[in-house]
């Protein structure tokens, strides 16, 4: 009887303690235009938060490959509902960055936000991926023990001489070619459609792109990277894989 006082005491105290936590105030950042900004709410609606997310991705990369089964067109279709479905901020229009799931709500999204959101669907898929935030942020995805990179905000990937995804290793050194995510090589006369006004012929776009591909990681530095150091905030929408993260914080 005693014992069983004892471990009602003990849940009720448990109890109290897990509603204390949950009501303390967390902090919650927000950037618009650059400028960043802090707010407080409390844990409970934070984790709430947490798990809207999480099921909203799931929910979202399964309809958006409902009918596709094969990795590397998971992946095209993926970028391709990236590329048509988030659109350039006109003049004007704020930047927001607050979490991932803010871009699709608004369905407006600046250039790097572009490839952060593809990360977060292709992690929603089970295929890694590298956050690559530069000059022109790129999203770096492993498929069939190769690490290729797309570009969503363009809409445009790179293959090699045998038409498959090019490796890292080839980007930085053999030749390439880029393709649209309808997998159309890209050639003189489409230069404006797909990249606006940003570059006047071909050649500009293979000198742009081929400087951006020098400064990636190699292939085995991405493989040897802790994941919640290449994955910028892809890898921490799941709320286990949150979980991981502050840990991981801690001993590092």
């Amino acid at each position: 009887m005693k014992k069983i006082n004892y471990l009602s005491l003990f849940f009720l105290i448990l109890i109290f303690v897990i509603l204390i936590i949950l009501n303390k105030e967390t902090s919650r950042k927000i950037a618009i235009n650059y400028d960043k900004f802090e707010y407080k709410i409390p844990v409970y609606l934070g984790v709430f938060d947490l798990f809207n997310r999480h099921f909203n991705y799931k929910y979202l990369v399964k309809q958006i490959n409902v009918n596709q089964n094969n990795k590397e067109n998971i992946i095209l279709n993926t970028a391709k509902w990236v590329n048509q479905n988030i659109q350039k901020i006109p003049e004007g229009v704020d930047l927001v960055d607050s979490d991932p799931l803010t871009i699709v709500k608004r369905r407006l999204g600046e250039q790097y936000q572009f490839s952060d959101i593809l990360c977060v669907f292709l992690i929603y898929l089970n295929i890694d991926v590298y956050f690559f935030n530069s000059i022109d942020p790129l999203t770096i995805f492993k498929v069939n023990n190769v690490w290729s990179v797309l570009d969503p905000y363009y809409g445009v990937y790179f293959i090699n001489e045998n038409e498959n995804f090019a490796s890292i290793e080839e980007l930085k050194t053999s030749k390439w070619e880029i393709v649209n995510l309808d997998s159309q090589k890209i050639n003189l006369l489409d230069i404006q459609d797909t990249f606006f006004q940003n570059f006047q012929n071909y050649d500009q776009v293979k000198e742009h792109y081929q400087k951006v591909f020098n400064d990636i990681k190699s292939s085995k530095q991405l493989d040897e990277m802790n994941i919640f150091d290449r994955g910028g905030r892809a890898y921490i929408q799941n709320p286990f894989n949150r979980v991981r993260y502050e840990v991981h914080k801690i001993f590092n």
